[in-house]
């Protein structure tokens, strides 16, 4: 299960716990905000070739967030060109099975109520998604 030739697959979890909050991450030296601010995204990390995309997405979860999650629903792979590469990035809807999430100096993370995602400035990458869930 390989992803498209010549792009660089990126997975990507709109991670929700039970109460309706969803993970956001900000990460240092990312895109910024017209007031020098990281923009937010929702939790991404590489794939691997030898994996599929939903073992990918559950192996990030367990790595760097802390989580063991249940992948609910993907989605068709969105192409970005990024610094003249092509990235395609497959976002997943995942509930949380176990595990709690711990801060790092690289990323900064936050549970947030789904109806204040509108509260944040999102990447290029994810506001077409931020767009389709609030009006979903």
């Amino acid at each position: 299960m390989g992803h498209r030739k010549g792009s660089q697959l990126v997975v990507a979890g709109i991670v929700e716990r039970s109460d309706n909050h969803i993970l956001i991450s900000r990460v240092a030296n990312d895109v910024q905000t017209s007031d020098g601010q990281s923009c937010w995204q929702f939790p991404r990390g590489l794939a691997t070739h030898d994996e599929s995309p939903e073992q990918s997405m559950r192996r990030f979860a367990s790595e760097e967030l802390g989580l063991v999650v249940e992948v609910v629903t993907g989605q068709p792979p969105l192409i970005e060109e990024i610094d003249g590469q092509r990235i395609e990035v497959r976002y997943f809807f995942c509930g949380v099975i176990s595990g709690e999430v711990s801060e790092t100096t690289e990323n900064h993370l936050r549970w947030i109520p789904k109806t204040h995602l509108r509260e944040y400035d999102f990447d290029v990458a994810s506001g077409p998604v931020v767009k389709w869930m609030l009006e979903g």
